[in-house]
């Protein structure tokens, strides 16, 4: 059983990241060392809930059907609901020229033109690790993407940090940040209301201050669940 948190929820205040793990061997002469990357990157959200009086008995009865993280939840990013521009598409870029040609710079031998990629909107075709692979951008963008709260696959969301440009066969790589844990779902490129599967943690999420007049304030904590 996993519960969506409703979009219509909206907290006072929210901390949502990307907790890195590192590690820092330091010399035992200079205390000195590297930084090391290692994997398992989770998403972590903090919450501040403060709930009218009509909303309060739905907003306990929420946490409670959550049992302390045991039920997991798909949570979004509040400050990321309204998602980024869909990328210019090849289908744009062809109509602007007038006409596309073979490689070799040669048409049809009537003169007319035709189209020779993805005539629809960019869609997510595939990806491993760190990136993910769209086609049917307009060919030379650059940053395809960058800064977007991407939904690969249900439940797993990341953060498109940069990538190359657009080539001619209207295919953008993009970087992505944490790396794909799961196989992306193929499909239109979802930026808008991107959830993640995270679980609350500690068990006195329901134990929250009320001041006169009975106004409560919940501080919530949650932790992507691993794969």
């Amino acid at each position: 059983m996993t519960i969506e948190w409703p979009l219509d929820l909206h907290p006072v205040e929210q901390s949502f990241y990307l907790h890195t793990l590192t590690a820092s061997p330091a010399s035992a002469l200079t205390g000195a060392g590297p930084v090391l990357g290692r994997a398992g990157a989770r998403w972590v959200a903090e919450l501040t809930i403060e709930p009218t009086m009509g909303r309060l008995p739905w907003l306990e009865a929420l946490l409670t059907r959550q049992r302390a993280g045991v039920v997991e939840l798909l949570l979004p990013d509040f400050t990321r609901l309204a998602g980024v521009p869909t990328p210019e598409t090849f289908a744009a870029y062809a109509a602007e020229i007038g006409e596309t040609r073979f490689d070799d710079d040669t048409g049809f031998d009537d003169g007319t033109s035709f189209f020779a990629g993805d005539a629809g909107p960019p869609t997510l075709a595939g990806g491993c690790r760190g990136y993910l692979v769209l086609t049917g951008c307009r060919p030379g963008g650059v940053d395809v993407l960058a800064g977007a709260f991407l939904q690969a696959s249900p439940g797993r969301a990341h953060l498109a940090v940069g990538g190359g440009g657009v080539n001619q066969d209207s295919i953008a790589l993009v970087t992505l940040a944490p790396p794909l844990r799961e196989p992306p779902v193929a499909g239109l490129a979802q930026t808008a209301t991107s959830r993640v599967r995270m679980r609350l943690t500690g068990g006195t999420a329901l134990a929250s201050p009320t001041t006169p007049p009975q106004r409560a304030r919940y501080r919530l904590s949650f932790i992507e669940v691993s794969p």
